[in-house]
């Protein structure tokens, strides 16, 4: 996938879930009732195992960083930077910053 085919999946999936995924306090790639966080939701279901949940994911093994289209530093920390608006910002404004993040990257806002 590229730049603007993972953005449009996250935030086509954030902003449809409108739920973090999260457990004890701690935020998962795939947690209770199947929710996903915006990594997780990008994660084949093949190479998901439940080790992987604490783990950020610049640390994430790099098969899985290759299956979503990770193949450079600059490219982790495009997925980091998503990664963050899920794991800290208050889902009401999660719009605001899905689109002040697709601006600042070049992308089109399409929802």
């Amino acid at each position: 996938m590229n730049k603007q085919e993972v953005f449009d999946k996250v935030a086509t999936h954030l902003l449809t879930q409108m739920e973090t995924s999260i457990d004890d306090g701690t935020c998962l790639y795939r947690g209770p009732r199947g929710l996903k966080c915006a990594i997780g939701c990008l994660i084949p279901d093949g190479l998901y195992t439940e080790d992987i949940n604490k783990k950020l994911v610049n640390e994430l093994p790099s098969e899985i960083l290759r299956s979503i289209g990770a193949k450079t530093d600059e490219d982790v920390q495009f997925l980091r930077h998503l990664q963050r608006i899920h794991d800290q910002r208050p889902i009401y404004i999660w719009k605001y910053h899905l689109k002040n993040f697709a601006t600042s990257n070049g992308l089109v806002w399409k929802l």
